[in-house]
């Protein structure tokens, strides 16, 4: 299978790469690296200094947990490897880049939102990596939200064919955590971020085998539809996610997680 994967440039996006690389069935072709995000979660106002810890742990955990996969020399040769500008994968330039390299599938994984052309050339054949599950949560946060919103089984990932929408596109398959008595919010997230590489992996070798569901299909009776944004990442909602660990969320959630689960279906291949 010949992939191109357009993604981030931060730790956890490099791992991935480096975890695709590991396959035996998978031709990497091209890599295109967004920059990270201009953006500011911090702002010069002291009273943000809950941002700064909750930001700091988590970078140290992902240097943990990811840093080393980075050490792996990998003898097989990308045809192309770019850092590319925020917005550059709804260019021409980008599509050009692209369709040159002929691959039968495109990844996608935390990149800014892709428009144009590229999304009706590879109609079909274009897997976007959301770390959230839809319909239930989508935008920014999606696995950050349902811990602030003391409601963990809508943790999750979603392996999306990416369309015109906002986390809109066809299902390929879905996925929960393993969340243990114990973990801390960074423990659990880098633990399921392992896990998505790995079934993300199989999804892409076994690709002309699975079937999608519609996100609008009577499978997904859960009416919970919540969209974020980068704005709702306040000193407010840490607070928040602070106190539901201290209370007990985690152990709450496990002592009901299979009636809470099996309110919230998601959608999965039979044969992973």
């Amino acid at each position: 299978m010949d992939i191109v994967i357009l993604t981030n440039s931060y730790l956890r996006h490099k791992a991935f790469v480096k975890r695709l690389q590991k396959s035996n069935k998978i031709n990497l072709k091209g890599v295109f690296y967004e920059k990270n995000h201009p953006f500011k979660l911090i702002s010069s106002n002291n009273n943000d200094c809950i941002k700064t810890r909750h930001l700091d742990a988590r970078d140290v955990s992902e240097q943990d947990t990811f840093g080393w996969f980075l050490n792996f020399n990998d003898k097989k040769i990308v045809k192309e490897e770019l850092s590319v500008n925020r917005g550059w994968f709804s260019t021409n330039e980008a599509l050009k880049k692209i369709k040159n390299l002929q691959p039968d599938l495109i990844i996608v994984y935390g990149t800014s939102i892709i428009k144009g052309p590229i999304l009706e050339i590879f109609h079909n054949r274009i897997i976007n990596i959301h770390l959230g599950l839809s319909p239930y949560y989508r935008g920014s946060g999606t696995n950050y939200f349902p811990f602030v919103n003391n409601e963990p089984q809508y943790c999750g990932a979603s392996f999306l064919l990416m369309d015109d929408g906002v986390d809109t596109g066809k299902i390929i398959h879905q996925i929960r955590p393993e969340i243990y008595l114990f973990d801390s919010f960074h423990q659990l997230s880098n633990r399921f971020l392992l896990k998505t590489f790995n079934v993300a992996v199989q999804l892409i070798e076994q690709f002309k085998d699975l079937e999608f569901v519609d996100l609008k299909d009577e499978f997904f009776s859960d009416k919970t539809r919540k969209v974020y944004k980068i704005k709702d990442f306040t000193e407010d909602t840490l607070n928040k996610l602070e106190n539901n660990f201290s209370k007990g969320l985690i152990k709450n959630y496990l002592s009901n997680k299979n009636s809470l689960d099996s309110k919230t279906p998601i959608f999965s291949q039979t044969t992973l």
